[in-house]
């Protein structure tokens, strides 16, 4: 799928997302299961603000200020809660940058956080275990991605493979 679409080498936006979207591929072959809930969660949380905002504003167009005043009130609280939540799930450490929630047949979690800076072409990568073990890696895009721009997943696979190791071996 992926492979046969080209990325341009020097957009390193474009290369972190190509790898991004690739991610569930190389996991889904070391026996990963992508797990959507923190997605899921955020959307809710998303639309939830959506709807109280759409609510409110019809229900004050319908009866004016002075009757919805305490609901006004207690929708603008609900509203406050909901966003900090949201904002909890989008920036804070244990949530920020995460691309990746997957489970193996084992029921362990991996946890997946990439980034990249502006100009420098290094992919960084964040696994975090269901123990609570950490390892920080980083790529150079030049590693997953062939001179004309085509991903390499297989590639991919092989480094997240050897991170993981990495992480057994501590546990050892």
């Amino acid at each position: 799928m992926s492979a046969l679409k080209r990325t341009n080498l020097n957009s390193v936006v474009q290369l972190r997302t190509t790898v991004d979207d690739n991610l569930n591929t190389s996991l889904s072959a070391l026996g990963y299961n992508e797990s959507f809930t923190l997605i899921d969660t955020k959307i809710a949380l998303g639309y939830s603000t959506a709807i109280i905002a759409g609510g409110l504003y019809f229900y004050d167009k319908k009866y004016g200020f002075d009757e919805t005043f305490n609901l006004t009130v207690v929708a603008v609280l609900a509203y406050f809660a909901i966003s900090g939540i949201l904002w909890y799930y989008t920036s804070t450490p244990q949530y920020k940058n995460v691309k990746y929630v997957g489970f193996n047949d084992k029921k362990e979690k991996i946890t997946i956080a990439t980034w990249t800076s502006k100009f420098e072409p290094v992919y960084y990568v964040q696994i975090t275990t269901s123990e609570g073990q950490r390892i920080d890696a980083q790529f150079e895009f030049m590693k997953l991605f062939d001179g004309m721009g085509y991903y390499k997943e297989e590639q991919l696979t092989k480094l997240i493979k050897a991170e993981l190791e990495k992480v057994n071996k501590k546990s050892i």
